[in-house]
């Protein structure tokens, strides 16, 4: 009895499969938290403080891991490091539910785990469609949004049927079955020498310096780190400023639920027009003009629903179009994936660091001024030093030429 051999639209098949899956795991397991943590804080008897480090303990491990990233692949091959961190993040995502040690701990090992896939979902793309990494950058992101904005949208619902620790232990099919997709893939005969083992795939005609000395991985890292901060900046404190202006906290949430389901289609969109242009400064100017529309409605007196609404919509537009952008940006200005990783580590473990800070930051601005109009001020800012970055980036071949 002889083995069949797997065909190419088999082994095809399970390479999409991969890349919607782990797009899938980016945020899922994180965005169930936020909208059920008064159900944790009265199950564990936490303090109102530390409700907040919840959120912020995976931003920091997503900052201390993401450049070890790169070491362990040139050590391992992509695969084996894609499989460890499904592993961990499957786990962890069962257990951390029973008591309030293992829930620290167990955040703490599911933002590491994601530091890893953060790092490595543009790897995948640039090793797996080389000719096709606008379209399925945009594939994956979709995927990640659509995935984070149900759990983020359900998860209080659901929990309130079922319980929140099932809950989060139910959102563990997603990394189970992303495993079990990247075992297939990994013994499939004819698997690609680049996800085995990365390194010997590069033959550079001279050595290649480390990426922390190139100019155009720190302005990428830029580009990053700000968007990062814009993003978790809006996402902490819009419910209270919408409050602020006179909004329910109930309606407020909604609000916010709203911007996060109108980031699906930027999802798709942007990734795949930088796919398909050799230029990208016209969307990058257009994620400004999103970020200076939304932000600068937030700073009217008034502000009825309908223009709320309409600010909502724009954030959440101009926050995941320059997310997506970024992402896309490792794998556009990179020519193989050993240096999209380098780049891809360097880029979202400082920025990562500097989105921790962001949250804190507007919230000292607000005590100080008791409005939110400096906040706004301060993000607008921000959001033109993020737009010259992306112009400078867009200017220049790739990070290593």
């Amino acid at each position: 009895m002889t083995n069949r051999p797997i065909s190419k639209r088999t082994a095809s098949t399970l390479f999409f499969l991969l890349i919607i899956l782990i797009g899938a795991n980016l945020r899922t397991v994180l965005t169930a938290v936020p909208p059920i943590l008064t159900n944790i804080q009265h199950s564990f008897q936490m303090p109102n403080w530390f409700l907040g480090s919840l959120t912020t303990i995976p931003l920091i491990c997503f900052a201390l891991v993401s450049p070890l990233v790169n070491g362990l692949t040139r050590k391992f091959g992509i695969m084996p490091v894609v499989t460890t961190a499904l592993i961990i993040l499957s786990v962890s995502s069962l257990f951390r539910v029973y008591s309030f040690p293992l829930l620290l701990f167990g955040m703490l090992l599911i933002g590491c785990a994601i530091a890893v896939l953060n790092v490595l979902s543009p790897v995948l793309v640039a090793a797996l469609y080389p000719n096709k990494i606008g379209a399925m950058s945009s594939a994956y992101l979709l995927s990640s949004t659509i995935f984070s904005a149900a759990s983020a949208g359900f998860s209080a619902p659901i929990a309130n049927v079922l319980g929140w620790p099932l809950t989060l232990q139910v959102l563990t099919v997603f990394p189970i079955v992303t495993l079990i997709v990247a075992i297939a893939v990994q013994l499939l005969p004819n698997q690609s020498e680049t996800l085995k083992n990365p390194a010997k795939q590069t033959t550079a005609k001279k050595p290649q310096q480390p990426v922390w000395r190139q100019p155009l991985a720190w302005v990428l890292t830029g580009f990053m780190g700000l968007q990062s901060l814009l993003f978790y900046t809006i996402l902490t404190w819009l419910p209270t400023i919408l409050m602020s202006h006179g909004y329910s906290q109930s309606n407020a949430s909604l609000m916010l639920g709203l911007l996060q389901l109108a980031a699906v289609p930027m999802a798709y969109i942007f990734p795949n027009l930088a796919g398909r242009r050799t230029r990208q400064a016209p969307l990058i100017w257009s994620i400004g003009i999103f970020f200076l529309l939304g932000l600068g409605g937030l700073m009217l007196p008034k502000l009825p629903l309908i223009l709320a609404l309409l600010v909502c919509v724009i954030l959440g537009f101009a926050t995941n179009a320059a997310f997506t952008m970024a992402m896309a940006l490792f794998s556009l200005k990179t020519r193989t994936p050993q240096e999209t990783a380098a780049v891809s580590g360097m880029a979202q473990a400082i920025g990562y660091l500097v989105a921790a800070g962001g949250p804190m930051l507007a919230g000292l601005l607000h005590g100080i001024w008791n409005s939110w109009v400096p906040v706004m001020i301060f993000l607008l800012v921000i959001a033109g030093i993020q737009t010259y970055c992306g112009l400078l980036v867009d200017r220049e071949k790739g990070v290593f030429e």
